[in-house]
């Protein structure tokens, strides 16, 4: 499968309700399936899914492979696995009930080669419905952006002023050369692995495109693999593992030192505040143990956080770091977990307000 433009990454697990309509959007893209390398890991499942993959294996012979697993690897080193076997110049990653738009790949594509980008970055939205009834407008209200990166000053700056990355990969497009010069890989046996690819590469990039269309369709599946396992009370601690990985690379390649105020952000927003979040919109209760821990373990790696201008920009942070500091045994462990609930009510809230504002949407009255 050489000279192949794009290797798509996608695990699939009990998918194949949905499986046939993601491959349906790669068939249909402007650039030509036959510039995409499509990398299908069968994630052990126990439904129909494997045969649907060999369906589509066998109709394009050229451009598909099946990684067939025993056993249930989850995402993270399914992903891992699939990277191996990648040959193409850009390496693009899709989950199996998601989809894109017919001329995605082809833009991203070229956006890419033109700026010779290591990441391209597009915008993605949150769907409850099928292709057959999506709105596909991909306009947004920012301008596309091509950004170049030379010191940590300019990384930092670019981070605190609107920038769009999230944690997520499959609204990216990485060269592939990148990929394996940082060695970028996902967190395994965690439901929350995406962080560990995704910030080395932020904390690495020096050129990047931000594409401000949403071409990417993340479709909201409540039977999927990845929302039951952000149900279980026993995945709540998985993001606080994955981000105790992604410090140690930090430490390991040297940004932790050279972007040491980044980094600092990055990780008490993500660690410890997002952990929080996560928890309380599961009704996931933490102990006082496992809080007292979390607590020290930031005050231990980046004492004086509470300097940091990333987290001080915004006001409202300051409440959240307050939650770092206060004291929490179990005659308080209840009124501290549902503070977190009212946080992260009134962040949904904001979230809902935003999006509304993006699409023109009106309340319901």
């Amino acid at each position: 499968m050489a000279n192949k433009k794009i290797s798509v990454i996608i695990p699939c697990y009990n998918v194949s309700m949905f499986v046939d309509r993601c491959m349906e959007s790669l068939e249909k893209q402007t650039i030509g399936i036959e510039n995409l390398e499509i990398i299908l890991i069968n994630d052990a499942s126990k439904d129909a899914t494997l045969g649907k993959l060999l369906l589509w294996e066998m109709k394009y012979p050229d451009n598909i492979i099946v990684i067939p697993l025993q056993e249930n690897v989850m995402q993270g080193a399914a992903r891992n696995i699939a990277r191996d076997y990648c040959t193409a110049e850009y390496i693009a990653y899709l989950d199996a009930d998601d989809w894109i738009l017919p001329n995605a790949f082809e833009k991203i594509y070229r956006v890419a080669r033109q700026n010779n980008a290591e990441i391209v970055n597009y915008l993605s939205k949150k769907v409850f419905v099928g292709p057959d009834k999506d709105d596909p407008t991909t306009k947004s209200k920012y301008p596309d952006r091509f950004v170049e990166v030379h010191n940590p000053q300019e990384r930092f700056e670019f981070f605190m002023n609107d920038c769009p990355l999230r944690r997520g990969c499959w609204d990216k497009l990485f060269r592939r050369d990148f990929v394996m010069e940082h060695d970028l890989r996902f967190a395994e046996g965690v439901f929350d692995e995406e962080s560990l690819f995704t910030n080395p590469a932020y904390m690495h990039f020096k050129r990047i495109y931000l594409l401000n269309e949403y071409l990417h369709r993340y479709y909201q599946n409540p039977i999927s693999s990845t929302y039951n396992l952000m149900a279980d009370t026993k995945r709540r601690d998985d993001n606080a593992k994955t981000w105790m990985q992604t410090y140690q690379i930090a430490k390991a390649d040297g940004t932790l030192e050279t972007d040491h105020v980044l980094m600092e952000w990055f990780f008490v927003l993500n660690y410890f505040i997002y952990s929080f979040q996560f928890a309380a919109d599961r009704n996931i209760p933490f102990d006082a143990a496992s809080v007292n821990k979390m607590q020290r373990t930031v005050k231990e790696l980046f004492p004086d956080f509470r300097k940091n201008p990333g987290l001080l920009r915004i006001e409202s942070n300051r409440v959240l770091l307050d939650m770092i500091d206060m004291p929490v045994d179990e005659s308080n462990i209840e009124e501290y977990n549902h503070a977190w609930s009212v946080i992260e009510d009134e962040k949904k809230r904001l979230q809902v307000e935003a999006e509304m504002r993006e699409f023109n949407l009106r309340p319901l009255s």
